[in-house]
């Protein structure tokens, strides 16, 4: 599986546009678009779940129109591996942002367990 957006032969070449300018760190969101990009195995149902969506907005945020287009994806632990070595290789650090609660609806806000409040 990989996010949707960007697939890790797209994050690879961003990396090597980083190392061309001769940045030195990559701030990955993992946790970004309301989805749960990062596999936990302990917890499977992040990815499972949290990872998808059944669509997305279009237009406006006041006009709250939405496609029925499902939408998501997640990076495997090996594939987190794989990019961390290849950023290394070019002198660059990865620094994975997961936040909570910034963007919780990917992780606890759609898993009841692991929220204080209904899932949605």
């Amino acid at each position: 599986m990989y996010a949707a957006t960007f697939r890790v032969d797209f994050v690879k070449k961003y990396i090597d546009l980083l190392a061309r300018y001769k940045m030195n760190r990559f701030h990955w969101h993992l946790t970004d678009d309301q989805g749960w990009r990062i596999e936990i195995k302990k917890y499977p149902k992040l990815t499972e779940v949290g990872a998808w969506r059944s669509g997305s907005q279009i237009g406006p945020y006041g006009r709250r129109e939405y496609d029925s287009i499902p939408y998501g994806g997640f990076y495997t632990q090996e594939q987190i591996r794989e990019v961390v070595a290849y950023a290394a290789a070019r002198h660059i650090t990865v620094v994975p942002e997961i936040e909570m609660p910034g963007h919780v609806i990917g992780g606890a806000g759609r898993l009841s367990e692991l929220s204080c409040t209904e899932a949605l």
